[in-house]
């Protein structure tokens, strides 16, 4: 009897099942880790199965594999025939008794020449789940039927291309770019204010902000596409670059030739050719790639590129930085975060991070000090990951996301600190509070835009608070710091009862400013007050009741005068952030104050709000209250009952979601917003960055 052979029977066909996959892929284009990505498989088994299919049918590269097709089948079925062709002495040794066999084989000769129904082709291969990729370990989780493949991250949203080949985004959506198009894609790339995606027929889909062309991509067949804040660039399938949109620092002036991959961010764009070098063009895009290391690459994210071993290596202009040891599949740039000490303040740092092959994650700060000190990442493995400048985003075999970053959602900025408060100031990103004892304490983060000294707030006891940066001291003393955390020495004199935007409302009732409007529009008025409240997050803008109940408002912008703030008497006022105010602090174009929304409290106790309404924040409630704050697009009162009711945007945040129980006094945050309880507890909810708040279909 003849022994069959160890192992799994060879395949009949030219091309096991895996290798066909793969295949297939790399007709669709891309790198070994973006075909692995892809098929959920590791870079190393793609490059094993590219191996194996360049030998078997002797080819020498890449382009030759996928120029390949398969040889028609009818020659493999000669064989059916061979009995009929034997020499005659063999076929009558049989005699009778072989007649049998003979009318078999005549059969089966007729059936396998029968026509037949051409054989299936393999379903689409979008992207596919880890179990229908090769063999895994057993304890990989049991993939979502249309859980997240890969993911991408844009400023202030999120996108998710699912095993379905259809996308899901989520987060900000002020500009249309979380509106996904319905179809199957192949990868998709989240910008600034705008998404793109490549579908499956290799053509190219834009959408949300437009304002310089980005949404208007080129005609043809693309392979990848990566986009930058207003611009983006794609990998056609004949392996040339086109980029569109803002050219304002010559990030749309790609380079020439043949690529393998390509990267945008910001205001820059970079790709690494086909020989493995580094081409840049945009804002500091020349120098970076002159800089470059020697060697070989596959993929660049500013300041990190990941050589084709998968080693990453780091650097600027000045020579190299930190880089941690070790292989990756893929790589990324975003904004990381360090502690600097227990309810302080969390620090901004340029951070990269990088999926190592074992699929787990590695964060951390090139310009640090070599060895790259790790920072928090997620724990567990994934198949896909992505930064950028607020957090990041990763996908896991089982097709779940994790987001992580800088605006760490429900806690930085919720953990408010035990003990028992008498004042509270919320922030776009931070808040401030006083304990009964006059001491104050400021958590949460610290953007670059405002930097961290806000949160170190001076020594002493105080009685009111602005986590603008200005604090009463119980003497009356009005005391301010800069960014920077110094003290300002130029501060009006006197005594002081509550702070606005730049101004503050002195004992006596007359208002005091020491912010210098740049047209002279912010003037405040002559006259006595009861209260003032302002923004300085929004252009300075300021709402103070005069003593007999009327209300005037001014800023370092003009108004609207379509939303002109209502006439009646009033005895409280609060003035929201503005429903642009978080993005101008990310460097976008700012909304004049028309476009924020703002609520008082009328000696009736009736609240009346005016301003932006596009999310109903400008709908107060029916009923008396005590107080009312306004975040960026929510407000929230204190009935006299000492409940809270909020009313707005709630979309992802939860910012509306308020406790029960009976409460002192409030204030609302962009997105969030804290309370001090009669027991002089603090409570905060909602969030900050809804970007990072995963769908509930993908957690």
């Amino acid at each position: 009897m003849e022994r069959r052979g160890r192992g799994r029977p060879r395949h009949p066909d030219i091309l096991t099942p895996a290798e066909r996959r793969v295949l297939d892929q790399l007709r669709e284009g891309g790198t070994n880790a973006e075909i692995a990505v892809r098929l959920g498989i590791s870079p190393d088994g793609v490059k094993y199965h590219v191996s194996n299919m360049l030998g078997k049918l002797g080819l020498e590269n890449r382009r030759q594999l996928a120029a390949w097709r398969e040889p028609p089948r009818e020659r493999r079925r000669r064989w059916a025939f061979a009995p009929l062709a034997l020499p005659f002495p063999l076929k009558v040794a049989g005699g009778i008794a072989g007649g049998a066999v003979a009318v078999a084989v005549i059969v089966v000769a007729i059936v396998l020449t029968l026509p037949r129904d051409p054989a299936p082709e393999p379903p689409p291969l979008g992207p596919v789940a880890t179990a229908t990729a090769t063999p895994t370990p057993a304890a990989t989780p049991t993939p979502d039927p249309d859980g997240a493949v890969t993911v991408s991250t844009g400023r202030e949203h999120s996108c998710a291309l699912l095993a379905s080949g259809a996308i899901t985004c989520w987060g900000f959506n002020s500009a249309g770019q979380t509106d996904a198009p319905e179809g199957r894609f192949r990868t998709v790339s989240a910008g600034g204010w705008h998404t793109c995606a490549i579908r499956d027929s290799g053509e190219l889909a834009c959408w949300g902000d437009n304002g310089f062309g980005q949404t208007e991509p080129p005609e043809g067949r693309f392979r990848a596409l990566s986009t930058g804040d207003w611009h983006t660039c794609a990998l056609r399938e004949s392996d040339e670059l086109a980029c569109w949109g803002s050219d304002n620092q010559g990030q749309t002036d790609a380079s020439e030739g043949r690529f393998q991959s390509v990267s945008g961010a910001f205001t820059h764009a970079c790709a690494v050719r086909e020989s493995g070098e580094i081409a840049c063009w945009g804002e500091d895009g020349e120098a970076f790639a002159q800089a470059a290391p020697d060697g070989r690459f596959r993929e660049v994210q500013r300041p990190c590129a990941l050589r084709e071993n998968g080693e990453v290596a780091c650097w600027n202009a000045d020579g190299p930085l930190a880089a941690p040891a070790g292989t990756f599949r893929s790589l990324t740039s975003t904004i990381g975060m360090k502690a600097r000490g227990p309810r302080t303040m969390i620090d901004w740092t340029r951070a990269s991070c990088a999926l190592r092959e074992n699929g787990t994650l590695a964060c951390w700060d090139p310009s640090a000090e070599q060895p790259a000190a790790p920072l928090d990442t997620p724990p567990g493995t994934f198949r896909s990951m992505d930064g950028a400048i607020s957090h990041a985003c990763a996908a896991r075999a089982s097709g779940q996301v994790v987001c992580w970053g800088t605006h760490p959602v429900d806690t930085e900025l919720l953990d408010a600190p035990d003990g028992r408060f008498r004042a509270v100031s919320a922030g776009p990103y931070h808040t401030c509070a006083i304990r009964e004892s006059g001491e104050p304490v400021c958590w949460g983060v610290a953007p670059a835009t405002l930097e961290a000294g806000l949160l170190f707030v001076p020594n002493g006891t105080f009685r009111s608070i602005s986590a603008g940066g200005c604090a009463i001291r119980d003497s009356g003393e009005l005391v301010c710091w800069g960014s920077d955390g110094d003290i300002r020495t130029d501060m009006p004199e006197g005594s002081f009862r509550a702070i606005g935007a730049g101004c503050a409302l002195r004992e006596d009732g007359g208002i005091a400013c020491w912010s210098e409007p740049p047209d002279g529009s912010g003037e405040p008025p002559d006259g006595r007050f009861r209260s003032i409240n302002g923004s300085p997050w929004f252009f300075n803008a300021n709402c103070a009741v005069r003593e007999s109940g009327e209300l005037v408002c001014w800023s370092d912008l003009p108004f609207d005068e379509d939303s002109p703030q209502p006439d009646g008497r009033f005895r409280a006022v609060s003035v929201g952030e503005g429903y642009l105010g978080r993005t101008h602090l990310y460097g976008r174009p700012g909304s004049a104050l028309g476009d924020g929304t703002s609520c008082a409290i009328r000696e009736s106790g009736e609240a009346a709000c005016w301003g932006n309404n596009d999310y109903g924040q400008a709908d107060a409630p029916s009923g008396r209250f005590t107080a009312v704050s306004v975040g960026a697009a929510h407000a929230c009162g204190l009935r006299e009952s000492g409940e809270l009711e909020c009313w707005g945007d709630n979309n992802f945040y939860g910012q509306t979601d308020a406790p029960e129980g009976r409460f002192r006094t409030l204030s609302a945050g962009s997105y969030h917003t804290c309370a001090i309880r009669e027991s002089g507890e603090l409570a905060c909810w909602g969030a900050l960055t809804p970007a990072a708040t995963v769908p509930d279909a993908l957690r």
